[in-house]
């Protein structure tokens, strides 16, 4: 889809207030994911004997289990920060590590290698400079806090909503819910903006909410839960002018 077939679909025209998503929406995380895996590898050489691509497609694949199980409340926050270090370090044959060595470099090594995702910043600002925007976002406390002052989010948005203190994340119908109260809209003139097709996208539609889906790869095809599907935050903006 080009920027110039972009057409404003009818069910954005009663929107007021925008939720965005954060984390592989405005903020790169896989990115810094992949890249803070490297550094733990470089740092331990326990790693070493293996490529380090396998140490970031183990560690990826351990982390998005057991972050489905915390969403599902199999497990709580303590667990899966074990979980998902001790799993891949088993996987691995590293012997002579503990998981919480490596997940003190890994977190701060994640930490340095933040960036917002290639144009969101001027979307995001753009559409905040038209409508009240908030963000909402599954994640540990401490760590998404952290970026709203990294990235002057508490400057744009009218409310920064995590997933931890409201006690239920996303797609759970009762944190759109809350997101909704605190906007002060019904739910049919909110639009949730995100990346993730499971927890925002069809958690924002079955909460009744319009819904844009971001997703990076152009071959993807459009939603057909979605309101908008788009690829570049610039055809979002056009979409809402």
């Amino acid at each position: 889809m080009s920027t110039s077939q972009t057409v404003k679909p009818p069910s954005f025209n009663d929107i007021t207030f925008i939720y965005f998503d954060l984390d592989d929406t405005l903020i790169d995380h896989k990115k810094a994911q992949k890249r803070a895996l490297l550094d733990v590898w470089t740092q331990f050489p326990q790693f070493q004997d293996g490529d380090p691509i396998h140490l970031t497609e183990t560690y990826a694949r351990y982390n998005n289990l057991y972050w489905d199980a915390y969403r599902k409340n199999e497990i709580d926050q303590p667990t899966l920060k074990r979980l998902r270090f001790e799993q891949t370090i088993k996987e691995l044959g590293v012997q002579g590590l503990d998981w919480r060595e490596v997940e003190t470099i890994y977190m701060d090594c994640y930490q340095r290698h933040w960036d917002w995702i290639d144009d969101a910043r001027e979307g995001f600002i753009t559409l905040y400079g038209m409508y009240p925007v908030g963000i909402m976002t599954n994640g540990f406390i401490e760590v998404q806090q952290q970026k709203f002052e990294y990235f002057s989010l508490h400057r744009y948005s009218r409310h920064l909503i995590i997933s931890e203190e409201v006690g239920h994340l996303k797609p759970d119908r009762r944190i759109f819910e809350y997101a909704a109260e605190k906007a002060g809209s019904r739910p049919d003139q909110l639009l949730y903006v995100g990346d993730s097709h499971s927890s925002d996208i069809l958690g924002g539609s079955q909460s009744g909410w319009k819904t844009a889906w971001y997703t990076q790869n152009e071959a993807e095809p459009a939603s057909h839960i979605a309101d908008f599907t788009f690829h570049h935050f610039s055809q979002l903006v056009q979409a809402l002018s």
